[in-house]
């Protein structure tokens, strides 16, 4: 264990959605990249470059799918789809919109959303210590794959898969919200995780700014 070498993530919300823009609550379901997602997730491709990965994983989703594409491109990068990635289910609550939540379910979000029990669940979906489990083990699995030689993974998943993992292996209070095509980079030495950047959205913008040259 004492002999690992660092293995550093980088984790990458998908672009805009057509579900976002409309403000359903989107978890299993899915829905397509808007043009504004498309250009999210190549800044975010450009913005990272300059980074050297051994291998990216994402979400089998297809709006995550298609960021991961958009954000790859030409680059020579062996991209792994693993469900484990994915967003939160949702259950019951999946494609409505906010008000239609409200009107069917009452305060249902405010309850999921107030984090004060990591155990609950909307109807038929899963809950925050399920959600992280899985999206532990697939990591803990791709530590153990590279952590003799090391290096960068990029990992292509979803708001709050992603921020529920960084709360959780924090031990944090806050529940940082991702913004679309943002990135958090996790570091893991001899087992152990370090945060390094949370929702920062320096990659995409810094990509955006290249691609407007």
């Amino acid at each position: 264990m004492e002999n690992e070498k660092k293995v550093t993530f980088y984790l990458v919300r998908h672009g805009e959605t057509q579900y976002n823009v409309e403000k359903r609550m989107q978890g299993f379901c899915d829905s397509p990249l808007t043009e504004k997602g498309i250009l999210q997730a190549k800044s975010v491709g450009k913005g990272l470059s300059d980074i050297p990965f051994k291998a990216a994983y994402a979400s089998d989703s297809q709006r995550v799918l298609d960021t991961a594409k958009y954000a790859i491109a030409s680059r020579d990068i062996p991209l792994n789809v693993d469900p484990r990635f994915k967003e939160m289910n949702f259950g019951v609550l999946e494609s409505l919109l906010e008000e239609e939540i409200l009107a069917q379910y009452g305060n249902i979000l405010k309850t999921l959303f107030s984090l004060e029990d990591l155990h609950i669940s909307a109807p038929e979906g899963e809950s925050y210590v399920q959600l992280f489990t899985r999206t532990e083990k697939a990591i803990e699995e791709i530590v153990k794959k590279y952590s003799a030689d090391g290096g960068n993974i990029l990992i292509f998943s979803h708001g709050v898969t992603i921020g529920n993992y960084i709360r959780q292996i924090t031990k944090g209070s806050e529940f940082p919200v991702h913004e679309n095509c943002s990135v958090s980079v996790v570091s893991y030495v001899n087992g152990q995780p370090l945060v390094e950047r949370t929702a920062d959205r320096y990659y995409r913008e810094k990509g955006h700014e290249c691609l407007n040259k």
